[in-house]
């Protein structure tokens, strides 16, 4: 089943998490089965592995704890995304890392590789990419990560980071062009 549960393939999201809510332990399952690829790859993307682990792990327990207070008013997956985003932006600000970008060692972002023409060589290539992603500002990544892990509209990112429109569409395009630059040398 794909995440978010498309139209027909049983309750919908919000449906489930209001059943949680008054103690269907069942609905939670489902949700996190729905839900949990696209969560874990939003923090993998963006921190190393037992940082990205315990903002997994510190997301659904802020589920799991504010579940009474959830409002079936907006998509559960935009709901879900905002708690993420707080769980990254208090963990940012534990570490006082928040806005700057992930240290990179700059040789590890240039050379010359060949097409892809072998897994091992697409693979290479696939690292390059995720090392300019977190190479990004932290507020260009999150809005880059969030466009490409759930087609969430402009407005949507917006609401998810409590920025303006506009400034999403700055930090997407600032992000695109970096990626792009960073990629250049790399394919035809």
């Amino acid at each position: 089943m794909r995440e978010g549960a498309p139209a027909g393939a049983g309750p919908t999201d919000e449906a489930l998490m209001v059943a949680y809510a008054a103690g269907d332990a069942s609905a939670f399952d489902l949700l996190y089965e729905r839900h949990k690829g696209a969560l874990y790859r939003y923090f993998k993307r963006q921190l190393n592995d037992a940082e990205a682990n315990d903002c997994f792990q510190a997301l659904w327990e802020k589920l799991i704890h504010n579940r009474d207070r959830y409002r079936p008013d907006g998509a559960l997956r935009s709901y879900l995304f905002t708690i993420a985003h707080n769980v990254l932006m208090d963990h940012y600000r534990k570490q006082k890392r928040f806005g700057s970008a992930a240290e990179i060692e700059p040789d590890a972002l240039t050379g010359n590789a060949p097409e892809p023409e072998t897994s091992r060589e697409r693979s290479e290539l696939r690292e390059r990419l995720q090392l300019l992603i977190r190479a990004l500002p932290a507020n260009q990544r999150e809005a880059w990560l969030l466009r490409q892990e759930t087609s969430f509209s402009t407005s949507e990112i917006a609401r998810v980071t409590g920025t303006s429109e506009e400034g999403v569409k700055s930090r997407l395009r600032y992000a695109r062009d970096k990626l792009k630059q960073g990629m250049a040398r790399y394919v035809g």
